[in-house]
């Protein structure tokens, strides 16, 4: 037995970067991006069973009998609709001809459109800093 599912996926991304230099020693940068994504399933059409059905070598008389399948939820539990937005900026400051101070800032969101086991949506802040030599 089987079935024949269309799972159709589809995603679109926006992304801008920009990078400023407004003297030798500093530089900007700005990097933002946008993501979209929905996903599902068709609904599930299990095939007849083959003539001669057996489950575990005994006789089935129905296929009710032998198996107890319920898929009608199944196209609503596999949808997938959520959205990303990420945007990071940094800075760049050379100190010395080998030595650069470092920072970025990043902010990130979820959003899920389509929760099924629980509301997964968030903002999340990371902020880095560095010190690079160049050698």
């Amino acid at each position: 037995m089987y079935s024949d599912n269309d799972y159709e996926i589809k995603n679109h991304v926006l992304y801008a970067s920009a990078l400023f230099t407004p003297t030798n020693r500093v530089s900007l940068n700005l990097d933002a991006s946008y993501t979209k994504s929905d996903a599902d399933f068709d609904s599930v059409h299990m095939s007849a069973p083959p003539a001669g059905y057996t489950t575990f070598n005994d006789p089935s008389p129905s296929m009710d009998a032998a198996f107890d399948m319920d898929f009608s939820g199944y196209p609503d539990y596999s949808d997938l609709d959520q959205s990303r937005f990420e945007c990071s900026l940094g800075c760049n400051v050379k100190l010395y001809k080998a030595l650069e101070l470092a920072g970025v800032v990043t902010y990130r969101k979820y959003t899920d459109d389509e929760p099924y086991l629980y509301d997964a949506d968030g903002e999340l802040w990371i902020i880095n800093v560095g010190l690079n030599y160049t050698f």
